[in-house]
């Protein structure tokens, strides 16, 4: 009984936030839209978006501007969901928000490696909050990288990053920013051991999904597009995976072919998104993929952990498509073909 009083109260808010979203009739509307500004005023005056569209010029808001407008509000809804948990359930919460962080971060370390202002860089950070781990303002203030990664001392950051200082390059830049996803997924798995069994197991298959789908994207792309050699690949996965052991991804990393490739993924939970072999849809069945599987919780409503997290990860997936409709118009992609970047089929 404690357990089904402790997740109703946030299982009725998400099953209300579910029913926000966007229904397929305005997905539809929404590609058929011939540019930018008819997408901004179906999405303000025809979806639930309008009620954050509402306080916004349409006239001045660009594209860049608007990606940056919906992405500060996804995590403005994450942030609230921090007043319906306590304890260990609480701190998960703030270890999955990381992820958002890390991403800011990434930008910052990025931003001073280029030379750019700070006004420039803040302009693109999206997770300023109450779960912030890290000082923006300190961070900010700091000149280049070396300084930014001598500022995360104390930090969970630090001891992943504070070899890498020293003469960064645009390799080094990539290495940094794949650190900072270890350190994700090590957080979130050192959060989930304070759990209960039902509770760990739901967030060790979600996490484990993510790493999986980060490790496939990773082998796929630096397969097909940059011939990365496969020790290099192999070197920068991450073994905190659900379905995908350290020896099946060696064995995806050193394949000889991309037909060896898919022989393997056939054997896999991830089939289904490398079954047409087109790279222009992989991003669209990657989508689906993770729709299918978090909708597959949401419709089961247990009393854990797994309805909050998933409507996260689903209402994620739409802010994305969202973005995807939007720099659709940027190229004048007609909706035929837009259809095949977003996780509906129509």
């Amino acid at each position: 009984m404690g357990s089904v009083v402790k997740f109703s109260a946030v299982n009725s808010k998400v099953k209300a936030m579910m029913g926000k979203m966007l229904r397929e009739e305005q997905y539809l509307k929404l590609l058929k839209c011939k540019d930018f500004k008819s997408t901004i005023k179906v999405l303000k005056e025809e979806t639930n978006y309008g009620e954050l569209l509402v306080a916004y010029d349409l006239e001045n808001i660009h594209r860049g501007n608007l990606e940056i407008i919906l992405d500060r509000h996804y995590i403005s809804i994450y942030s609230k969901f921090i007043n319906y948990f306590h304890g260990g359930y609480k701190k998960l919460i703030k270890a999955l928000f990381v992820r958002w962080e890390i991403e800011d971060l990434k930008v910052i370390i990025r931003g001073k490696y280029l030379g750019r202002s700070r006004e420039e860089i803040e302009g693109k950070l999206i997770a300023r909050s109450s779960l912030n781990t890290i000082n923006y303002d300190y961070l900010l203030a700091l000149k280049n990288v070396e300084q930014v990664i001598d500022g995360l001392k104390g930090s969970i950051y630090y001891k992943s990053l504070k070899n890498l200082a020293k003469g960064t390059s645009e390799k080094g830049l990539f290495r940094i920013e794949t650190e900072l996803d270890f350190v994700y997924f090590a957080f979130v798995r050192k959060e989930l051991k304070h759990l209960d069994n039902e509770n760990k197991k739901v967030g060790y298959d979600i996490i484990g999904l993510e790493a999986d789908l980060l490790n496939l994207g990773w082998i796929y792309r630096g397969k097909t597009f940059y011939k990365i050699p496969p020790e290099e690949l192999f070197n920068y996965t991450i073994y905190h995976g659900s379905k995908l052991s350290k020896e099946k991804l060696r064995k995806l990393c050193y394949t000889n072919s991309m037909i060896d490739f898919h022989s393997l993924i056939r054997k896999t939970l991830y089939a289904p998104i490398y079954e047409k072999d087109d790279s222009n849809l992989i991003e669209k069945q990657e989508r689906e993929f993770e729709k299918k599987y978090f909708k597959k919780f949401l419709r089961e409503n247990k009393a854990n952990i797994s309805m909050v997290i998933s409507y996260l990860m689903v209402y994620r997936i739409e802010m994305r498509d969202v973005i995807s409709i939007i720099e659709q118009k940027r190229y004048s992609i007609n909706m035929k073909e837009g259809i095949n970047y977003i996780s509906v089929t129509l």
